[in-house]
């Protein structure tokens, strides 16, 4: 049985947003009911932004790097989400009555499981769901580095990496 129901058009949805921000990765929520997406909430991915300095989250190494780096480099950083659009996010679920169900992102040029990175990312996120009120979602990641794009999805708990079941209808 799967763990979570995907809309065909949700699917499609994420694949064009990695295309459209692709060399940088795509990232955003799916938001449903009892393991059913509904709702699709693209996030901007701040590491891809010019001007990435400007924005409030950033502390002042974080920003000194991030200015340092190429556009190419900037690129391979994988993904920091737009708190802003984050918070518009979860106040939209909420007022909706839908619940966190999917983290999504994309990997331009490398294959859809979770890199080091994105388990660390995780692990660290494991404690602040609880505290902001939301489940501890799955992670789905679409890969481009074939023709067709790959997707896949996963539970990431205590660092572990396993599959996620989950079905597009």
């Amino acid at each position: 049985m799967a763990d979570l129901v995907i809309p065909k058009t949700v699917v499609d949805d994420i694949i064009a947003h990695a295309k459209e921000l692709t060399p940088h990765e795509c990232c955003g929520l799916l938001a449903g009911t009892n393991g059913v997406v509904s709702h699709l909430y693209r996030i901007k991915n701040i590491v891809a932004m010019e001007g990435a300095q400007n924005l409030s989250s950033f502390d002042a190494a974080k920003v000194a790097h991030l200015e340092r780096l190429s556009p190419a480099e900037r690129a391979e950083i994988a993904f920091v989400m737009d708190m802003q659009d984050f918070s518009t996010a979860k106040k939209d679920m909420r007022n909706k009555g839908l619940d966190l169900q999917v983290v999504y992102h994309s990997h331009p040029h490398d294959p859809a499981r979770p890199s080091v990175t994105d388990i660390k990312i995780a692990s660290d996120y494991e404690e602040i769901w609880p505290k902001i009120n939301l489940p501890i979602p799955a992670y789905l990641l679409i890969s481009l580095m074939t023709s067709t794009p790959d997707v896949r999805c996963y539970w990431i708990k205590s660092g572990q990496v396993s599959p996620a079941h989950f079905a597009i209808q």
